[in-house]
């Protein structure tokens, strides 16, 4: 059965209903289809996804939800996308309005970074509660790297409501570097489904593509010298990747430190850096 929406003006009262019941400060970064409905790109939305800067303010939220009557879904009602989110909780009310809560890390992956603090902006006030909204170009990377349907929806209504690429292409480093994972990969994926889905094209695809591609290579090097395959044609025959695609990233793990060529005898023969 659809899910109901719920205007601006619902989710308004809903915030004044909550923040009476809260005795301690809670700021709120909100990161999902309220923002759209604030920015002008929606009427209405299913849910609110926000993130909470603390397990103290997490308790302090869910306590007041609780108290109005708010409760867990049975699992049944969550979808296989909604359990891959891996919210801290999720809690809905009997009208079927729903809290996607986030604590630490959204969606098992991106955090909220000082950065999005700062381009977070103040929309709602009262009591001790504060709510503020990330800017489009952080809710595009979160949607970026979800699985929801509905997400790419959303990002294409972002992307024509016109976006700083650069802040999301930069964003989305700064998130793999400090998590050690490929983000590039999972938003430049998503980036290609949102071109064959609305036809829109994003100036950063093609640099997402080869930093992705550099790093899978890189990986792939590794993984091969690991188990044993020391020469660069080894390595090419393996992975099924060109000679000099692998020599090009071997060279660069070498200035990187990772990964020794030795060049005193032919064919080069490759090894890990203690």
């Amino acid at each position: 059965m659809e899910r109901p929406s719920f205007d601006k003006d619902y989710i308004l009262n809903e915030l004044d209903r909550i923040s009476v019941k809260m005795a301690f400060p809670v700021n709120l970064f909100v990161i999902g289809g309220l923002a759209l409905i604030h920015f002008g790109l929606k009427e209405a939305t299913k849910d609110i996804d926000v993130v909470t800067q603390s397990r103290t303010e997490l308790d302090i939220l869910t306590d007041a939800l609780k108290s109005l009557e708010y409760r867990s879904p049975r699992h049944v009602e969550i979808s296989r996308a909604y359990e891959a989110m891996e919210a801290s909780e999720i809690l809905e009310n009997k009208q079927g309005f729903r809290w996607d809560i986030f604590f630490g890390r959204i969606c098992h992956a991106l955090s909220f970074s000082a950065e999005m603090k700062t381009r977070a902006n103040l929309f709602y006030e009262n009591r001790h509660l504060r709510v503020a909204f990330a800017s489009k170009e952080d809710i595009f990377l979160f949607k970026g790297i979800t699985e929801r349907e509905a997400d790419l929806d959303d990002m294409r209504l972002l992307a024509e409501s016109g976006l700083d690429w650069k802040v999301i292409e930069q964003e989305c480093h700064n998130q793999s570097i400090s998590s050690g994972r490929l983000w590039e990969n999972a938003l430049f994926q998503k980036l290609v489904d949102l071109r064959e889905k609305h036809k829109i094209r994003s100036p950063i695809e093609r640099t997402l593509r080869r930093i992705t591609e550099e790093r899978l290579a890189k990986d792939a090097i590794i993984q091969a010298v690991k188990t044993g395959k020391i020469t660069i044609q080894a390595v090419a025959k393996s992975e099924e990747l060109p000679s000099y695609v692998i020599r090009a990233t071997a060279e660069q793990l070498e200035k990187e430190g990772v990964l020794k060529i030795d060049r005193t005898k032919r064919p080069f023969t490759l090894s890990l850096m203690n």
